[in-house]
């Protein structure tokens, strides 16, 4: 590839990086109930929410890892009645610097978070009725 060709490209690039508002990694969440993902941890070991609220997952994006959350404990999916869906055992994928939002949680009680790629992850739910 000649400089002139990879002079362009780049210059492409800067432009679309600057036309889209630059790269931004401060990513933040508007929901109140909201638990950071660092590294191979939750920020917190539980959260209390009340019926009908959501949680927003965010993986840090200077700290952050790959995780994939689902209902249970200790890296293993457990299906919790009244829990809302995490996609089964499959789980819900989390990449670096994203946030995921769970869809309500619509029954009081204590539900169990777990990272199937980080057995240590453990996170507890209560939802007060």
């Amino acid at each position: 590839m000649n400089k002139f060709a990879l002079f362009i490209i780049l210059a492409m690039v800067l432009t679309l990086v600057i036309a889209c508002g630059g790269i931004s990694t401060n990513v933040t969440s508007n929901n109140p109930n909201t638990v950071k993902l660092e590294g191979q941890s939750f920020a917190t070991s539980s959260i209390t929410i009340s019926k009908g609220s959501t949680i927003t997952f965010l993986d840090d994006p200077n700290n952050g890892a790959l995780h994939i959350l689902v209902i249970g404990q200790d890296g293993q999916q457990e299906s919790e009645q009244g829990a809302p869906d995490f996609g089964g055992a499959a789980g819900q994928r989390v990449d670096i610097g994203d946030t995921w939002t769970t869809p309500p949680w619509n029954t009081a009680g204590t539900y169990h978070v777990a990272c199937t790629v980080h057995p240590a992850m453990n996170l507890t739910v209560t939802v007060k009725g």
